[in-house]
């Protein structure tokens, strides 16, 4: 038996070891969303996955893993062969904010390797109809003159939004009082009827409802005006040079995949992703198409990753 364990393990991983670009893929491809169906992530990953496999000839389709804030999934990527036949479109908050901010993760950043950015979430800070700011000077101005008055929703602790609103108000020098909820769904309802006041929210879920009017868009958190919100300023021209929130998704593959077949696969994605029907679709919703090589992803979590974190441990935050 001593002699049969090892052997069965070198049978494991000499597909992956072995792996190559030349036959790569020679099967479907799964492509894990950590996230339920219907959400921004799933539509991204189907319209990414039903591209793909147009452009290389073989099936590419989507397996929603939803569990633990997005944990479950990616750590089930994690522990997946490395291969290239099992991808993760991971958001921002995986890679980005949840190492600093939990401490019991059961997934590490370097289990996996990058391979493309995908796409922006641009957020827009949304004010229901009942408070009586309209540009964000004005809600800077209330909110010095009686701190805490104001409210603001999040999706939780440690959320792009709580952390986006915290450095805001650390710029700002101004007091919101946070109100998280388990997520946008249980949120927009409360901001909608005005039982809280602000909230930073995904442009898609978000633009049906300023169309309507039945919010308020005060900014746009992305670093340039939006062309789905083209009259609406952004935050950095709102008194706040500079500054920049959104979410984003992107994509990894388990550490140890063959360097070729990454780079293949950043390449057949950035292609994807320059498609213009494609681009003119995602704008049109506050999606920003990405694309690029694995080092700008890696570079942007770094990034991203610093800039969260003094924000978490300015604000005391962890995982409860």
């Amino acid at each position: 038996m001593r002699g049969v364990l090892p052997s069965l393990l070198l049978l494991w991983i000499w597909p992956a070891a072995h792996a190559t670009a030349d036959d790569w893929p020679s099967k479907p491809v799964k492509l894990v969303v950590p996230y339920s169906a219907g959400g921004s992530g799933d539509i991204v990953a189907r319209e990414l996955a039903q591209r793909l496999s147009e452009l290389v000839g073989r099936g590419f389709f989507v397996e929603n893993r939803p569990g633990a804030s997005g944990n479950l999934g990616t750590d089930y990527v994690a522990k997946s062969l490395p291969d290239g036949y099992t991808l993760l479109l991971a958001s921002d908050i995986q890679f980005a904010i949840a190492p600093s901010f939990s401490a019991r993760l059961p997934y590490r950043v370097s289990d996996f390797d990058p391979v493309s950015l995908i796409a922006t979430v641009e957020l827009v800070l949304a004010a229901a109809p009942t408070l009586d700011t309209d540009t964000v000077e004005q809600m800077v101005a209330r909110a010095r003159a009686r701190p805490g008055a104001i409210n603001y929703a999040s999706t939780g602790p440690g959320s792009t939004h709580q952390l986006a609103m915290e450095l805001l108000q650390q710029l700002g020098g101004f007091k919101l009082t946070h109100v998280p909820y388990r997520g946008s769904g249980q949120a927009l309802p409360d901001l909608l009827s005005g039982q809280v006041q602000l909230m930073l929210l995904g442009v898609p879920q978000t633009l049906p409802y300023l169309r309507d009017g039945k919010l308020k868009a005060l900014a746009v958190g992305a670093a340039r005006r939006l062309a789905s919100l083209s009259e609406v300023r952004t935050i950095a021209e709102s008194g706040f040079p500079g500054f920049e929130a959104n979410n984003y998704w992107c994509l990894y593959v388990p550490a140890g995949t063959p360097a070729e077949i990454v780079a293949q696969l950043s390449r057949q994605t950035t292609r994807v992703l320059e498609a213009a029907d494609l681009r003119e679709r995602f704008r049109a919703t506050g999606l920003e198409p990405i694309g690029g090589a694995p080092d700008v992803l890696a570079a942007r979590i770094r990034g991203d990753t610093a800039k969260w974190a003094q924000v978490i441990t300015a604000l005391g935050l962890k995982e409860e």
